[in-house]
């Protein structure tokens, strides 16, 4: 018999024999020439460090946890099946399996899983665009969009409409975020224009389909939504978002008292450098003189 100590990397041969091939410990002691006492010794030495570093250990479970594998395969087999949020889903675990586990938990399983799917019906009216507009006149792709604004230290809604031909601007801020509203800051917009809309392009809002995309299907109006997840489709109405703030809503040195008071100042003051330094009024009077 050996009786030399034993280096761990030979003693890791002799675990691996008993608990991956499945061998009793007197074969392996027979194969190693070992004594079981001195297998049982080094194993009793070595269990907390082949625990913390051999991978192919199976992992026991902690005690407390409620999340067992079992239940993994039940919620799995659950979300694939219908769907359920975390809150109805800890429902069904109590009322069939009578565990109560909290949502928290299902979230994170929902996420490290990669079970979370928000399904999005398609409406057969919709079609995003392919290809970027081409705008020869006012009201032609008319950008509308909505901003988040807090004059009142609460949250509303600037419905903002823009003519890219002319950048001419306007907007009207309400409590909700309606379709509805949509079609009043709309109306008002083409009285304050000038001109009749001739197209419309938003993005996938909510506030933009029901009542809007309706009213405007009404009227013979083209309504465009741009692709999912594509902001910069919406570029100029975006970029009069952020002058806004940059001059109004984030300036402690304005000189103006209301919004509306810096909408009239952008469309009859402020030089525009895509204008070639005029104001979009200014534009407004050279395209129509132009058509005429």
């Amino acid at each position: 018999m050996r009786t030399a100590k034993y280096v761990r990397a030979e003693r890791n041969k002799w675990y691996a024999q008993v608990e991956v091939k499945k061998k009793s410990v007197t074969e392996v002691c027979q194969i190693f020439g070992i004594s079981r006492e001195c297998y049982y010794k080094w194993h009793k030495v070595d269990r907390a460090l082949r625990r913390k570093f051999r991978t192919d250990l199976p992992k026991k479970n902690q005690p407390n946890t409620k999340l067992t594998p079992e239940l993994k395969e039940f919620i799995r087999a659950a979300k694939l099946k219908t769907n359920y949020g975390p809150s109805k889903m800890a429902r069904c675990v109590k009322k069939e399996l009578g565990i109560k586990i909290s949502t928290t938990i299902i979230y994170r399983f929902y996420r490290k899983e990669r079970l979370i799917r928000r399904p999005q019906r398609k409406q057969p009216w919709y079609e995003p665009l392919k290809h970027k507009l081409t705008i020869t006149k006012p009201g032609e792709g008319v950008q509308m969009d909505v901003k988040y604004v807090y004059p009142r230290s609460r949250r509303e809604y600037q419905f903002s409409v823009l003519d890219p031909h002319t950048r001419l601007h306007y907007f009207q801020i309400f409590p909700t975020k309606e379709s509805k509203n949509c079609i009043t800051t709309f109306l008002a917009a083409e009285k304050y224009f000038g001109f009749k809309i001739l197209s419309v392009q938003t993005d996938n809002g909510s506030e933009a389909r029901g009542d809007f995309h309706r009213y405007l299907t009404s009227k013979n109006t083209p309504h465009y939504f741009i692709p999912k997840k594509s902001p910069w489709w919406d570029g100029n109405v975006e970029r009069v978002h952020r002058t806004i703030d940059d001059e109004y809503y984030h300036n402690p040195f304005r000189v103006w008292t209301t919004p509306y008071e810096w909408l009239e100042y952008y469309n009859s003051e402020r030089i525009h450098d895509a204008l070639g330094d005029l104001t979009p009024r200014e534009q407004l009077t050279k395209s129509v003189s132009v058509d005429c």
